[in-house]
């Protein structure tokens, strides 16, 4: 059984892009059809990296567009899947989700998704029936966070499975809890209440949190309490 808990609401908008936006999206669509064009890739990141080079705050012009806000959805695993949820359920309520289906998760990626949608003043089709449900890097979090202002965030779960990229799990979570800081009633924090890491996102600013977990034990693993990398309470005690 899943069990979840509401503890204590959201979208953000900021205006229709500027010229240099739009010119910046125009030419992220240009890098795409060239790299399809010339079999280089499938264009899921290229439009985003030179669109996002031109004009640094097209994650938050996004925002802009998205009628309904957006839900965000981060962890180490779980991410693609839980994101086609959602879009499938957000579309079957007669909404029209802006997502990055692609797979292509860091600011690149959704900037490339944005890329594909916008027609040539920036603008998405059907803005008022638009909620974004994006799929979101662990490590990108932070700074998507920032730039989105997401109405609900989604955090699954924080596994040492990148240390080539990332360090410990715990920088990644600090990076999380930094982010939130700011966070005020207008987001609802979607917590693992069985991943400490996670868990502990609850008490990093004003949000509310709705937590979800596992209750039946006829699941668990032989001798293994919880399947989590996470080793200190913010307290700074180690986790037995």
């Amino acid at each position: 059984m899943v069990a979840m808990t509401e503890h204590g609401t959201g979208g953000r908008g900021r205006g229709a892009p500027t010229l240099r936006e739009r010119g910046a999206l125009l030419l992220g669509r240009a890098a795409g059809a060239a790299t399809r064009r010339l079999g280089r890739g499938g264009g899921t990141a290229l439009p985003g990296l030179v669109a996002a080079t031109l004009a640094p705050d097209l994650v938050a012009a996004l925002g802009g567009q998205l009628g309904h806000g957006a839900v965000t959805v981060t962890g180490t695993n779980g991410k693609t899947t839980t994101t086609r949820l959602l879009a499938a359920a957000v579309s079957r309520a007669g909404l029209r989700p802006f997502t990055n289906s692609s797979g292509s998760n860091l600011v690149r990626g959704i900037v490339s998704a944005y890329v594909e949608q916008a027609d040539g003043e920036g603008a998405l089709e059907q803005r008022e029936q638009r909620l974004g449900v994006i799929e979101v890097d662990e490590a990108a979090m932070p700074a998507v966070f920032a730039s989105l202002r997401p109405r609900v965030a989604v955090f699954l779960n924080l596994f040492r499975d990148q240390l080539d990229r990332y360090g410990e799990v715990d920088s990644v979570a600090e990076g999380w809890r930094g982010a939130l800081a700011e966070a005020g009633e207008a987001t609802t924090l979607v917590l693992n209440g069985d991943d400490p890491a996670v868990a502990l996102l609850a008490e990093a600013g004003g949000a509310r949190v709705v937590t979800f977990g596992i209750e039946d034990r006829s699941v668990a693993l032989d001798g293994i309490e919880h399947a989590a990398d996470a080793r200190f309470c913010l307290c700074g005690a180690a986790f037995a």
